[in-house]
């Protein structure tokens, strides 16, 4: 565990910024805000998911620094993924020797699925809260004490703090309840006395009674507060009142329970098909504590992977491992536990178990499938996309991989001999998971450092708190640029690696979020900024796009952001519209001007295709100078690749504007390049001087 909570450590270190958007900026303010002021504030507003993650990293907030603090939740994140060893190790003493216990432990170490720890998300905290809660059941199975029933129904409860997803564990407790007792049918089945189901149910009264009276005090509670019953669900009451489609939900069952092999080796999941086919056979489990375990694995893995199938198949339309990874766990105690037993393998329940993992991978469809979406939530397909794009995007390939894979796994699951198969399927299994994580960690690291630079990263990330102060307090202006989701980007970077920013106020274009903002209004004639008197009580400084001048005065300059101090009355310089961050425009882009330029000003007009050097598709452009609605002047030229094209004019006195247009423009996409947009030129509008 030392050892591990080393290496992920330094593992985590390498990714750079938060790269699952927006969540873990979400995760993060509410951490911030309860360390700061002991409330779940999201933009200093009562909002969010009240999870237990966030109060577990919110110490990571104590630190001054936010590198320190980026470090320190990581660390946290690493100690509570590792933790998890613990529950496995104690539930693996009561299934298997202590060297078979020891190994399973380190394979649950080595899962991919730890690189999450690099992440402000709560699988870190729900990971080893389910393990506690699914060992708590099998401990409650086992010896039906009340004190055992209730501290199973504690730990759910803990978990469900954790995330709401895991009120599913009450229906697995109740439905591991049953299949124990139909197990325990099947073990004494010879015995004269027959044991009744009823007989088998009854000593577990009291977790039927816990339920019941917290159903009662949940309804009325709600009643009482004149909510609706789905209110308790938080920020996930929309999946209580949709409606599900059979059919689909159905495929992404089928995909999930398929994809599920994947996030822990595959070979696990042949040896829970033969523990599992031998536990209904006469006298086939050798304990009630496998036969409990046995019975724990089988309601966690259906009713969990059902919740996320179902949930995948209305909301996110992709297999949602990072949902149900928590599952590995188990089906690693299992592969130990059948091992542990001697390898029992009869031969048509191990040719069962060897072929399904293999034709399950069949039923995936890998062209919907491997995409950029999956790099935060199917660690298992990662290596397969890495491997589609290597061969060229050809999935035929990457099938045959798959299912390939999967069926030597299975023979050599069915076929290796008894006294080298345990060290080498728990050998293989361990370098299924070192392979993965090599990609996982590959594709994690990629996608955080290009994410950082497309917020804007670059060099000093908290830019802003080094200038004015991580408690000063700042505003970020939204809505100034043609790309409202890029500028979303830019916008949740800097806002959680700078303390300073407190609101968001946008000028009618909301960001991708939804999260609390604050909306300003912009006069078109005079550039001033109208807002509540409340979002800027305390406000120093504004941070704004540079495509935008604000009236303040300019304190720094980190592109592609600017801050100012803030001066009333609020209002715009000047502003661009129709430009895309790196300066490209589309076929039109304007220039509107406020405040009047020095009396010997110019205003330059810079034109520009020397970044393009494919095919020349002559842009033919035009360009009004507006003073209200009436033209006051209007240039026409023609511009090609490699060339560079100026207007400088002396604009007229009081508010105007500049008009561009380019026809036609081109695609770098129809040239090779992966950029589909639509272009006319590069862009850039200067105040110069007269000389």
């Amino acid at each position: 565990m030392l050892v591990s909570v080393l290496v992920r450590i330094w593992l985590a270190s390498k990714i750079t910024t938060p790269w699952i958007m927006v969540d873990e900026l979400l995760y993060s303010d509410l951490a911030k805000s309860i360390e700061t002021s002991g409330h779940f504030l999201i933009r200093n507003v009562p909002a969010g998911p009240r999870t237990l993650y966030a109060v577990l990293i919110a110490p990571a907030w104590a630190a001054h620094s936010m590198s320190t603090t980026y470090a320190l939740a990581k660390a946290i994140n690493v100690v509570l993924m590792t933790a998890a060893a613990v529950p496995v190790y104690l539930w693996a003493r009561r299934l298997m020797p202590r060297l078979y216990a020891v190994v399973v432990v380190g394979l649950v170490l080595l899962l991919p699925s730890f690189f999450y720890a690099g992440s402000l998300m709560t699988e870190n905290a729900f990971f080893p809260a389910v393990v506690v809660a699914t060992f708590a059941m099998a401990l409650a199975l086992e010896k039906p004490t009340i004190v055992r029933q209730v501290l199973a129904l504690a730990a759910v409860a803990l978990a469900a703090a954790v995330r709401i997803q895991a009120i599913v564990l009450v229906l697995v407790f109740l439905s591991a309840i049953v299949l124990l007792a139909v197990l325990e049918l099947r073990a004494y089945e010879r015995e004269r006395r027959r044991r009744s189901l009823l007989e088998q149910l009854r000593p577990f009264w009291p977790t039927a009674a816990l339920l019941a009276i917290g159903l009662l005090g949940y309804v009325a509670f709600k009643v009482a507060q004149g909510q609706p019953l789905r209110s308790g669900l938080g920020s996930y009451q929309g999946v209580a009142v949709v409606n599900y489609s059979v059919s689909a939900g159905a495929h992404w069952t089928l995909y999930h329970f398929a994809e599920l092999p994947l996030s822990f080796g595959v070979v696990p999941a042949s040896a829970f098909i033969v523990l599992l086919g031998l536990a209904f056979r006469r006298a086939g489990s050798r304990s009630r504590a496998e036969r409990a375990f046995l019975a724990v694995t089988v309601a966690a893995t259906f009713w969990i992977v059902l919740e996320v199938a179902l949930f995948a198949s209305r909301f996110s339309f992709r297999v949602e491992e990072r949902y149900m990874f928590t599952l590995a766990p188990l089906f690693l105690l299992g592969l130990g536990a059948w091992a542990a037993r001697g390898l029992p393998r009869p031969p048509i329940l191990t040719a069962v178990a060897a072929i399904v993992p293999a034709a399950l991978f069949l039923t995936l469809p890998l062209e919907k499938l491997l995409n950029i979406s999956i790099t935060s939530d199917t660690f298992g397909l990662i290596p397969f996309l890495r491997a589609s794009e290597r061969f060229s995007g050809d999935l035929t390939e990457t099938k045959v991989l798959l299912v390939g894979g999967a069926l030597l796994a299975g023979l050599a699951f069915a076929l290796l001999p008894r006294r080298f198969a345990p060290g080498l399927l728990a050998g293989a299994v361990a370098v299924f998971f070192v392979a993965s994580s090599y990609y996982v960690d590959r594709q994690i690291r990629d996608y955080a450092l290009n994410l950082s630079h497309a917020g804007g990263l670059v060099g000093d990330r908290s830019w802003i708190d080094h200038k004015i102060g991580s408690d000063a307090r700042a505003a970020f202006l939204f809505g100034t640029t043609i790309d409202p989701f890029q500028e979303s980007i830019v916008l949740w970077q800097t806002e959680f690696w700078n303390r300073s920013i407190r609101s968001v106020d946008n000028l009618g274009v909301h960001e991708s979020a939804g999260i609390a903002e604050t909306q300003f209004a912009l006069d078109p004639r005079t550039g001033r900024l109208a807002a509540p008197a409340s979002a800027l009580a305390g406000v120093r400084y504004l941070v704004a796009e540079d495509a935008v001048h604000l009236n303040g005065k300019l304190v720094a300059h980190h592109p592609p952001l600017a801050l100012y101090r803030f001066q009333p009355p609020l209002g715009l310089q000047d502003s661009v519209q129709g430009v895309y961050a790196d300066g490209w425009m589309g076929a039109d882009a304007s220039y509107l001007r406020y405040t009047a330029l020095p009396p010997s000003g110019r205003l330059l007009v810079l034109l520009s295709r020397a970044s393009w050097g494919g095919k020349d598709v002559p842009g033919h452009v035009r360009v009004e100078l507006l003073r209200g609605e009436r033209v006051v002047r209007t240039w026409r030229f023609v511009i090609h690749h490699k060339q560079t094209r100026r207007v400088v004019f002396r604009p007229p006195q009081g508010p105007f504007r500049v008009l561009l247009h380019v026809a036609p423009t081109f695609s770098p996409a129809s040239y090779g390049s992966p950029d589909t947009r639509q272009l006319g030129a590069q862009v850039e509008f200067r105040a110069v001087s007269a000389r």
